[in-house]
């Protein structure tokens, strides 16, 4: 076969285009996160690479990203390197460049993690109500306050038993007066716990862990 000096040049220029293309590569780290998602106990950092034609390129095209968390109930997680995911947005993640074009310098764990917010309720008087508004607290700073069934039986019109949000020191600090002491009182933590069945359920198993402990 006969092969044109001009489809000799083509083919090589395509092959040197094509090597150039992958040639260059840029290595930066980002923070990732391991099994816990909650707290910053596995927060740990991965390589990263971004390639171009050339170093600049490469380094245009380095970015880290990490979840909204100043979005509540927020149910994107993933934290590490590249850009966000096809089909997110802004108001689950978010992206950050790993090379700063402004200082030239590197901007590696631009991602910085921050713990996850959610909006939570507690019941009070038998109804379940929104706390805090309705914005976004920490997992930490979710509790509902609720009665003991013993003083239940004991008190049936005592206010404690329309407990509420927060814990039994912030609702017997905002009525020292109720008639009712802080060892009658349960926190629970967990969205929704204060109901009276849940509450049951809930002082069951901490002396179910009293007990085994």
């Amino acid at each position: 076969a006969v092969v044109s000096t001009q489809s000799t040049g083509t083919v090589a220029t395509s092959l040197l285009t094509y090597v150039m293309a992958v040639d260059a590569h840029w290595t930066y780290t980002c923070i990732n996160k391991g099994y816990d998602v909650f707290s910053d106990n596995s927060t740990r950092t991965g390589k990263c690479s971004a390639s171009g034609i050339n170093e600049d390129q490469a380094k245009s095209t380095a970015f880290c990203h990490r979840p909204n968390n100043e979005v509540a109930d927020n149910n994107f997680t993933d934290i590490g390197c590249g850009p966000c995911p096809k089909g997110t947005t802004n108001a689950t993640c978010l992206p950050c460049p790993a090379w700063n074009s402004t200082s030239n310098k590197d901007n590696s764990n631009c991602n910085k993690w921050a713990p996850p917010i959610f909006t939570y309720n507690c019941y009070r008087g038998g109804v379940s109500i929104r706390c805090n508004n309705g914005s976004g607290t920490q997992l930490k700073d979710i509790h509902c306050w609720g009665l003991k069934q013993t003083y239940i039986k004991n008190n049936l019109k005592a206010n404690l038993t329309q407990s509420g949000c927060g814990t039994c020191e912030e609702a017997h600090a905002a009525d020292p007066t109720a008639g009712w002491k802080l060892d009658d009182c349960t926190t629970c933590n967990i969205n929704n716990c204060n109901g009276a069945k849940k509450m049951t359920s809930f002082l069951t198993l901490v002396a179910t862990l009293w007990f085994i402990i």
